[in-house]
């Protein structure tokens, strides 16, 4: 055995440098645990806090830079898996058992997928519609190889319960060099319909399998269809073991499970015997998206306790025989949900039981009399969840509260799917609104009571963008001292701001120096005192308008007939300016630009007819705002031919140099030549 895997390791290895190598090899590492990808835990930094890595299918580099990056879940499912996750009496280690299910259709998909990473390696027989023993054992040789230098999806952390966040390495737990065995059953059936012989590689027997069977899908001719079994089905097993690094203390930990893009999975985590061991809260955290070309969603680490899950993943706690504790572990997100974030968190103490008292408001809770600022009227969420969790404290998950809110039947008060706060701000003046938080017990925080409104509306005397634009600010009456900061806005990107703290109507100029042509929004901050803070984009039709390029010519010139110009330009809002030229009027040739200057080609004026020429550089900004320069051109120059020479009569020696009377005709001749040839072309 240690033979033929040396020897396929060594031919596998003549193609190492395919890019695809480890994408693909993770399809028979289903059960080792592969970490997200770096997408994934960038989001809430809760796995890694290094840079991203790209380096991620068929990225290149080593096996191991390969291996360790490769997010299995896009290109591999599972029908269903159990990890058994036995963790050592030290602490220091876990034995991991794995079983793989890979049913109907999936089987198929993994038997098409190794084809494809075979013409990887060797393109004569690779990517052909079939799947050999010898194509088989080359991916069993390097699974256990690439395995090694996978991360896993699990993180094992002592010390005060946590949700990840600045200064938390999650990566703490790594695969076994050399202690990772997989086996399989069926990606190659012995008693296939359609199998074949084929010729080995190695020398060995070698047998054919189609990558997708007929449509009887006869893939155990022993068995009738009759029996409706799943006659194609691949089983796979993991043995292998995981190294739990920094892990000191089992009297307070926590264990996170990243189980983005998890189906039918279930996962028993075993530890061993110690007293009072107990789980004090779990928490299904949601948000993240995972995927090798997804985007990354989601934002800092949640507050302990502060999860509202979708109910996927659950959970169960066995107190064995032996005194030991099992963390059962049932991550089963919907595969049309995917790709699709969640980690999941459980944290044990050894710590009694706390005595259940009433919950309490924290130092984040706005205090008795607060103000609750809206931009505008109608129904709005007046206290998101994130906010709203960080007000109480309890023994238990804040989650599991009940806020409690009451006001004016006007004001319509509820809670959204997300628990943030709703209610239909008046317009006009403030209204009151009391709160509460309440445990299992009904024991209450005590109410405290807020107002609700609109502070002040927002207005401009122009839409056309001044530079500084004047923003009128009229406050709602009743309201405290506000500090408002105020800037302009485009796509995201804020001006200078500027910042005001107002009792009153008051108009502020804002900078508008950074605006481009088009439409420019107002950002508003609202702080005060008891005042909850308020950010808000208002659209008021404010629009930049686009000022025309400014050209110039610099210079003119004349190489024989060939005729150029050069000038310079500059476009006052920065926008990109494009030229086109015409002559008396008419569209022609180009004109080229580099930097802030311009330049005509040569035109051969000679082929224009004799005069004055009017030629025209118009250059245009992406706002289509048009600016020209025009130069008069004089040809004429070019038509000016110099005056033959006199054509001297011959010399009559017998006559004293008269001419005799015979030549006259030919002198006649001469002379209307030379006429002709000294008038002027037209």
């Amino acid at each position: 055995m240690n033979g033929d895997r040396i020897m396929l390791r060594a031919f596998a290895r003549l193609f190492m440098d395919r890019g695809a190598i480890a994408g693909i090899l993770t399809l028979l590492m289903i059960l080792s645990m592969l970490a997200p990808s770096d997408q994934g835990r960038h989001d809430f930094d809760y796995l890694d806090d290094e840079p991203l890595r790209k380096e991620q299918l068929g990225g290149g580099g080593s096996l191991e830079d390969q291996c360790g990056s490769i997010t299995f879940e896009n290109l591999f499912e599972y029908t269903h898996a159990t990890f058994n996750i036995d963790v050592a009496d030290d602490w220091g280690s876990a034995d991991v058992h794995a079983i793989a299910w890979v049913n109907d259709t999936l089987a198929d998909d993994l038997r098409v997928a190794m084809d494809e990473f075979m013409a990887e390696l060797d393109p004569n027989n690779g990517d052909d519609g079939w799947i050999s023993t010898d194509e088989r054992e080359v991916f069993r040789a390097l699974a256990s190889e690439c395995i090694e230098y996978t991360l896993t999806r699990i993180g094992i952390r002592d010390g005060p319960p946590h949700r990840g966040g600045v200064g938390v390495d999650w990566k703490n737990t790594t695969w076994e060099e050399d202690g990772v065995v997989i086996e399989e059953f069926n990606i190659i059936p012995s008693r296939h319909s359609q199998i074949r012989d084929c010729t080995s590689a190695f020398g060995n027997d070698c047998e054919e399998v189609p990558i997708i069977p007929d449509e009887d899908r006869d893939c155990d001719t022993d068995v009738p269809a009759s029996q409706g079994v799943d006659e194609c089905r691949i089983k796979l097993w993991l043995n292998a073991t995981m190294v739990i690094s920094g892990f000191t203390d089992n009297s307070n930990f926590t264990l996170a499970l990243n189980a983005s893009n998890m189906s039918g999975a279930t996962l028993d985590f075993t530890f061993p015997v110690t007293q009072d061991l107990r789980l004090d809260l779990w928490d299904e955290c949601e948000g993240r998206v995972v995927g090798l070309d997804e985007d990354t969603a989601g934002g800092q680490a949640p507050l302990r306790g502060s999860c509202i899950g979708d109910g996927s993943s659950t959970y169960e706690i066995t107190e064995n025989a032996d005194g030991s504790l099992t963390y059962s572990l049932s991550p089963d997100s919907p595969r049309t949900d995917w790709p699709i974030g969640e980690d999941l968190f459980a944290d044990f103490t050894t710590a009694p039981i706390p005595v259940d008292n009433p919950p309490q408001w924290t130092d984040a809770a706005p205090p008795e009399g607060a103000w609750f600022p809206s931009p505008s009227g109608g129904q709005h969420v007046w206290a998101p969840w994130g906010d709203v969790s960080s007000w109480f404290a309890d023994e238990g998950s804040v989650s599991q509260l009940d806020v409690r809110c009451t006001g004016a039947a006007s004001l319509q008060l509820s809670e959204g799917a997300d628990r943030s706060l709703w209610a239909e701000i008046p317009r006009g003046s403030a209204a009151e609104v009391s709160c509460e938080a309440v445990d299992s017990a009904d024991q209450s925080t005590g109410n405290r009571t807020w107002h609700l409104g609109v502070p002040f509306s927002l207005s401009t005397p122009q839409q056309t963008l001044a530079d500084p634009h004047p923003i009128t600010l009229s406050q709602t009456s009743d309201w405290p001292d506000l500090t408002v900061e105020i800037a302009l806005m485009q796509e995201g990107s804020p001006s200078e701001s500027t910042s005001v703290t107002f009792t009153e109507e008051i108009t502020v100029d804002v900078s508008a120096s950074t605006m481009v042509p088009g439409p420019v929004q107002v950002w508003v901050s609202v702080q005060g005192t008891d005042v909850y803070s308020m950010e808000h984009v208002y659209d008021l039709s404010i629009s930049k308008e686009s000022s025309p390029p400014s050209l110039s010519i610099s210079s003119t010139e004349w190489d024989g007939s060939q005729w150029s110009m050069h000038g310079q330009y500059s476009d006052p809002d920065g926008e990109s300016v494009t030229f086109s030229m015409s002559i008396d009027g008419s569209q022609t040739g180009s004109v080229s630009s580099t930097g802030n200057t311009w330049s005509t080609p040569n035109i051969n004026f000679q082929l224009w007819d004799e005069g004055e020429h009017v030629v025209t550089i118009e250059g245009c900004d992406a706002s289509n705002k048009c600016s020209s320069v025009s130069q008069t051109v004089n040809n004429s120059h070019l038509f000016d031919e110099p005056e033959p020479e006199p054509i001297q009569p011959p010399i009559d020696e017998e006559d004293g140099g008269l001419l005799p009377a015979t030549g006259l005709p030919a002198l006649i001749v001469a002379v209307v030549g030379a006429l002709m040839y000294g008038r002027r072309r037209g």
